[in-house]
């Protein structure tokens, strides 16, 4: 079987922003079934750290540039062009979208639809047309598949129709997420904050991720306990994040701010096993990995309360009320001061206990799009 899959998305899956979710997801589909072909077309330089099995071939397909037409145009037509020599059986789209000009069989692997409220990672343009579309995408799709219970019953709200066609993929973590003994976390922190406790936010410098409220709580946390804690902020610099960057080059208390920018799935496994608690300020991401992680690493989470937090995290989460300027701060004072709280978090039970890889998805995925 010939599969041919849009692996444009594949540049912006980045451990800390996306959980590297889709890259892990795919990668491993195509180790588990070597006696089928799969062809990936990539609109820019494929991703140097990608290795790809023998029964993969990657095609660079550039696209003209940023404007919402130039996106159309490669998925509509240079994407449609390019996938007829391989005479494809099936077609794979990551992150929403499938070229609806093209009769092949489709399915469609769906991170979260963060998309819909303009707050997905997405450029804008291309944010706009997977709006403007989801709904003729779904439609046309044989097999949908989302990766949380939230992004399933988001789906469902958009188009209802799908529901027998909708599969919900058993969620996965990297074995590297682990407990860390005391001299690795005293390792840890010597590496990254001169050997002072911090608090972990895993995701880009993007308005999605509430960066910063949490500047402002941690200035607040700051004042009240005069501390040495940091903050250590792991991610990639996105443009819709300029704000954030610049507010960060005259923020009172940029001494105590560590960014680790782009970190791989070592380093960000150390930082959260390191990590005095994890802080999870996203509200509209479907898929809150970061906490999963934490709970790993045995580490507490304070999180901003929504949906996705709740799934993965339960009662063994701290929650703050996103309506509340002020109870971020304070939960991270309480955290900070009350270390019986922080074990009291610790020996609850998470409601969901992910795989230690995404193999188990992938073989899901397979036997979704294959039946």
């Amino acid at each position: 079987m010939q599969i041919a899959v849009n692996a444009a998305y594949l540049q912006q899956d980045m451990p800390a922003d996306t959980g590297r979710v889709a890259t892990e997801i795919i990668l491993a589909m195509c180790r588990q079934q070597p006696e089928h072909q799969f062809t990936l077309f990539f609109d820019g330089p494929v991703p140097v750290d990608l290795h790809f099995p023998a029964n993969v071939t990657t095609v660079l397909l550039p696209r003209k540039g940023n404007k919402p037409w130039h996106y159309y145009w490669w998925q509509e037509w240079q994407l449609v062009h390019a996938m007829r020599p391989f005479h494809p059986d099936l077609f794979l789209g990551l992150g929403g979208a499938l070229p609806l000009r093209s009769q092949v069989p489709a399915g469609l692997l769906i991170r979260d639809l963060s998309f819909l409220q303009d707050a997905g990672l997405q450029p804008a343009a291309q944010q706009r047309g997977l709006r403007k579309n989801i709904v003729k995408y779904l439609a046309q799709a044989r097999r949908v598949a989302v990766l949380s219970d939230v992004s399933r019953e988001e789906l469902l709200r958009l188009a209802p129709a799908v529901a027998d066609k909708t599969a919900r993929l058993d969620t996965g973590l990297s074995h590297l997420y682990k407990p860390l003994e005391w001299e690795e976390r005293e390792a840890v922190k010597k590496e990254f904050t001169n050997g002072a406790e911090y608090f972990l936010v895993t995701g880009s410098l993007h308005p999605r991720n509430n960066i910063i409220p949490v500047l402002k709580a941690f200035s607040a946390l700051k004042k009240r306990q005069r501390s040495n804690i940091r903050l250590v902020l792991a991610g990639s610099i996105t443009p819709a994040g300029a704000e954030i960057s610049t507010a960060l080059q005259s923020y009172k208390f940029r001494q105590d701010v560590v960014l680790v920018e782009n970190p791989d799935e070592a380093s960000l496994a150390k930082l959260t096993g390191g990590a005095y608690a994890l802080i999870y300020p996203a509200r509209l991401d479907g898929l809150a990995l970061p906490v999963y992680a934490a709970q790993r690493c045995q580490v507490p989470v304070i999180a901003l309360d929504s949906a996705a937090a709740r799934e993965a995290g339960g009662d063994s989460v701290l929650y703050v009320n996103p309506a509340s300027q002020d109870d971020l701060s304070e939960k991270m004072s309480l955290l900070y001061k009350d270390e019986q709280l922080r074990s009291r978090l610790l020996v609850k039970e998470p409601p969901i206990k992910p795989y230690n890889s995404w193999e188990h998805a992938a073989i899901q995925l397979w036997a979704h799009l294959t039946t």
